[in-house]
Order: C-alpha cells, then structure tokens, then sequence
C-alpha cells in the first residue's frame, strides 16, 4: 500500500513508513527498495534527502526517540503531582511505550543499530534526550526537597533507567515469570529504588 504525501514533505513521509514497517514486519523487512514502493518515490529520490542508508537510519532512530520521549516526557512534567507518583507513572508509560511498540522499542536499544544511534542520539542533549533530562531533572527536584539523597543525578537517572529498561525488555522477549507478575515486579522494583534513593 502506498502511503501519499504532500510535495515538499516526502523526508517525513520516508521516516514514518520506515518506522510503520519496522513496527509492523521488522526491522529486516525494512530495505529501499519496499520503501519506495510503500512511499511511491524513486530511489533517486530518497538520495536527495539521505546520502546513504546508514543517514537514513539515523533519522528514524531519532523520530522513534521522539515517540518514546512524547510519552515519558509530559508524566514527569506534571509539577502538580507528587514527585513519587511522577517517577511511577514515568516507569509504567515506559514500560507500556515497549509493550505497544516492541519492534522500535528493540530497534532503538539493540545492537543491531548501534553505530547509527550512537553517531546520531547524545543522550547530554537536553533537546534530544528529553525523557532521560526531565528524569534527571525530577530527580534533583526529589533531592533539593530532601526526599533523595544528594549524589550525581546523571548516575542516579541511569541506574532508575537500567531498571526499568531491563524489565521491559523481559517482557518483549516473553519471560513468562515478567509478563505473568509485570504490575507486581515493578512496584517492587520502584519500591527498592526509591528506598536506594531516600535521603
């Protein structure tokens, strides 16, 4: 099926099918010449927007980042919640963005584009890595309050991240024990977390 799009905005056209079939049928599935036939373009065409492939990729990496981040990002913004309840919500929309999304939530993480996510995301990019810098933020509110100790937050956001990270990647991969007992390993995950982190 053929996705249309508006002349002048194929580059965005060419991002989102890439992401709609790596979602949809696997990253494998994903090569330039089903991208132009889903899009209706030329191959010629993508060159005019991407050198390579590998440019390509990059920029569906960052769009897919932007999708995790429009979901995680808004919970630990909401100032007029309790900064418990913030760090909660954050991990259960994380959790759930993996659960819905599995292929990009796999694309974006694993090894496979490792090159590409890595020359493209730089996750000190308070403009790039929204989510990782509202956690980090969260997290000093929590310690200027007193409820957390004072330590690096850049280290404390990434052991809460490695946390939830791995728990989500458990279940995508089907651990029976994780997907049997999801609700009651992350509260007992955050449980411990917020005791590591209590002041």
């Amino acid at each position: 099926m053929k996705t249309s799009y508006h002349h002048g905005n194929l580059k965005h056209s060419l991002i989102q099918t890439a992401l709609e079939i790596i979602e949809k049928e696997g990253l494998g599935t994903l090569t330039l010449r089903e991208l132009t036939k889903r899009v209706g373009t030329s191959r010629s065409a993508i060159y005019r927007h991407f050198d390579s492939k590998e440019a390509l990729m990059q920029e569906v990496i960052l769009a897919a980042f932007k999708k995790l981040d429009a979901v995680i990002t808004p919970t630990l913004l909401q100032k007029e919640l309790d900064v418990m309840v913030r760090f909660h919500n954050m991990g259960s929309a994380y959790i759930n963005f993996a659960i819905e999304n599995p292929a990009i939530y796999r694309m974006i993480f694993g090894h496979e584009l490792q090159q590409q996510r890595e020359e493209s995301c730089d996750i000190n990019d308070e403009t790039q890595a929204t989510g990782f810098h509202a956690l980090i933020a969260l997290l000093v509110e929590g310690q200027e309050s007193g409820l957390f100790k004072k330590d690096d937050p850049m280290i404390q956001a990434t052991v809460v991240w490695s946390m939830i990270h791995g728990l989500a990647n458990l279940f995508i991969d089907g651990h029976l024990h994780v997907k049997e007992n999801l609700e009651a390993i992350f509260n007992a995950g955050t449980k411990t977390l917020f005791e590591g982190l209590k002041a």
